[in-house]
């Protein structure tokens, strides 16, 4: 059954001549939706979405690829209708990619997730924090302007908190992120292998980890999906620097100071300032992150 979609054109006829590397050129019979083979480039442009979007979208299991004898990804017209559903469920229904996952799923879609076991349980480690400290739910509640059933259920991960929250709470407890989420050290250099950093993910973001042990920085990979950031403003001691990988990410330091930041763009500003962020584009923004000292 063929999906009728919304503001969606039906790609172009593909050229001939063959892919680099060797590979067949994209195209088929028109009876057979494995035949055709696209590049991610040109899978994204048919698609009407970036390439950075099919990436994640890939990485998360909204969509399978194959590759090709050299390596490369290598996209099928079934994959084109995948992209443009999930496209359309991004940007006419507003869905983020829970929401798809469980859309493409209901409609008879294999959708399969990468592993989770980097991303860790953050409610158990705030309750442990809590109790640690000699804390009531009411009083811990109470000092960081939060409800006690709230906080209940942030605890129970029955609810998210946003990182402005994470915050006021890892800063009353008197600790960091950092220290949140390390794993045990004991060698001299800290080595984290490709999608091993342990992760949290809370209200549209996604924060990996890059080192354990005592450090003075605390560098993380942030993942924001459109319309996420930090649901407030914040300030620490310290200093941070980010590098924006792909997407566009805002950045406003003490209410009015806005910047705008696109791929391979930095910005580096002090702590101590109120700063807030968030992503303004329609696709996921990733960005490298880090504080120093470990303050956040």
């Amino acid at each position: 059954m063929r999906l009728a979609l919304e503001g969606v054109r039906e790609p172009a006829p593909p050229s001939g001549g063959p892919l680099p590397g060797g590979d067949p050129p994209p195209g088929g019979d028109g009876h057979s939706g494995r035949r055709a083979s696209y590049r991610v480039g040109e899978a994204a442009r048919l698609a009407g979405v970036s390439a950075a979007s099919v990436r994640t979208w890939e990485r998360e299991g909204l969509v399978g690829t194959t590759r090709s004898a050299s390596g490369y990804r290598q996209f099928s017209e079934d994959d084109l209708v995948r992209l443009r559903r999930i496209a359309y469920l991004r940007r006419v229904e507003k869905l983020n990619l829970a929401g798809i996952r469980r859309v493409l799923a209901a409609e008879g879609h294999t959708v399969q997730r990468r592993p989770a076991r980097r991303e860790i349980a953050l409610g158990p480690r705030l309750r442990r924090l809590r109790r640690d400290r000699g804390l009531t739910l009411e009083r811990a509640a109470a000092a960081t302007g939060l409800s006690p059933s709230f906080l209940s259920e942030v605890e129970r991960d029955q609810s998210g908190a946003s990182m402005a929250t994470l915050h006021r709470l890892l800063a009353h407890y008197g600790t960091t992120f950092a220290v949140l989420l390390q794993g045990q050290g004991g060698r001299v250099a800290s080595l984290k292998r490709a999608g091993r950093g342990r992760a949290v993910r809370n209200h549209g973001v996604l924060v990996e980890h890059l080192a354990d042990g005592s450090a003075r920085m605390e560098p993380q990979l942030f993942t924001v999906e459109p319309g996420a950031g930090s649901e407030g403003s914040y300030a620490h001691e310290g200093e941070e620097f980010m590098y924006v990988l792909e997407g566009v990410f805002e950045v406003v330091l003490n209410e009015h100071e806005r910047y705008v930041l696109g791929v391979g763009d930095s910005l580096y500003y002090p702590s101590s300032v109120a700063h807030s962020w968030r992503n303004p584009g329609r696709e996921a923004t990733r960005l490298i992150w880090v504080n120093t000292p470990p303050t956040f």
